[in-house]
């Protein structure tokens, strides 16, 4: 029995994929959750960033605008927007104070919108609201200190961004698994027999493409209509969602197809990719919405495809448009196509 074990544990030993599945990944998944834990923990870690608009030049809405930036201190940071969507502008805003056009300070009305998906962030605000009005109160401006305050949340924000991060972290690993598939079958002759058969190794690289794109898309669909049947998500812009829906399945799915020939046998492959897929997950927004992240984790997903995909299918969601995004994952999507078709005229001439 000794010598069974024995002969395991060299077995183990000997499989990078098995280590690296057994040890990288843990640790990998517990930096990233330590660093968040760690972040909220921290009194200068997690904070209310709140963008100020004034959009009234009535003197007393200034005044109150001051006493709202007076109060900035500890976890809440008060800073003025120049324009009315100026604090989705700022980017890691968690929420916006807008002082509107027409402000009266006899019946003042002061809007809100808390784009932190925390509980209790918006009533944070509110009350910041209140004090800086009582405080204009005390200084002659009686009517402030009866705000009327209008909440313009829109709540769900941790839901709209779960809706399409998990299914985009088990879309890479279905694909991978479908890949590395693939390359066994290839290492079993299968890529010899096609080629007999006259489909070119780039042909059967672009059907590879075609049909892990198409198992993403069904994956993607088949989660973000389960979340708008039972939770009532349904999406502002159906068309526009669509449309990030496909970019972000082309982006998967070229993704692993370029991996894929890049490592060339499945052992490689087993191995690098389940990581490639939690760090892309982690830094995209998969597991920890990025607006909780701190900036160090959270700005990467400004940079990988993951993170492209998320945010255009939330924007989509709430009835925005996500240009950028869905241009940076066609191009994403193009570059990793190209590679893959070099690396496999690589590997034909060697």
């Amino acid at each position: 029995m000794i010598a069974v074990a024995a002969a395991l544990l060299r077995s183990f030993a000997s499989d990078r994929a098995a280590i690296a599945l057994a040890f990288a990944a843990p640790i990998a998944f517990f930096a990233l959750f330590g660093v968040f834990f760690r972040h909220l923990d921290d009194p200068q870690g997690m904070r209310i960033e709140i963008a100020l608009v004034v959009s009234s030049a009535e003197p007393a809405a200034d005044r109150l605008a001051a006493a709202i930036e007076a109060r900035s201190g500890g976890r809440i940071a008060v800073s003025r927007a120049a324009a009315p969507d100026a604090g989705r502008a700022l980017g890691r805003a968690s929420a916006v104070i807008t002082i509107p056009r027409g402000f009266d300070p006899r019946a003042p009305v002061v809007e809100i919108e808390s784009l932190l998906p925390l509980p209790g962030t918006g009533d944070a605000v509110v009350q910041l609201v209140a004090a800086a009005g009582a405080e204009c109160a005390d200084t002659g401006d009686s009517g402030l200190s009866r705000i009327a305050v209008h909440d313009r949340t829109r709540h769900g924000a941790l839901m709209r961004a779960a809706a399409p991060g998990i299914p985009v972290l088990f879309v890479l690993f279905a694909l991978s698994s479908l890949a590395a598939r693939g390359l066994g079958d290839d290492e079993a002759g299968l890529a010899e027999r096609l080629r007999s058969l006259g489909v070119s190794a780039t042909a059967r690289m672009l059907a590879q493409f075609a049909a892990l794109a198409a198992i993403a898309l069904t994956q993607l669909v088949a989660t973000l209509a389960f979340a708008a049947s039972v939770f009532g998500l349904v999406p502002a812009a159906p068309l526009a969602l669509a449309g990030a829906a496909v970019a972000s399945a082309a982006a998967c799915a070229a993704f692993v197809v370029a991996l894929s020939e890049l490592c060339g046998s499945r052992a490689r492959f087993a191995a690098v990719a389940p990581v490639c897929t939690l760090v892309l997950a982690g830094l995209g927004g998969s597991m920890v919405p990025t607006v909780l992240l701190p900036e160090a984790l959270a700005w990467p997903s400004n940079l990988i495809f993951t993170g492209w995909s998320i945010d255009a299918c939330v924007r989509a969601i709430d009835g925005l448009a996500a240009p950028f995004e869905l241009a940076g994952l066609a191009a994403f999507s193009v570059a990793c196509l190209a590679v893959a078709a070099l690396s496999v005229r690589r590997n034909k001439f060697q």
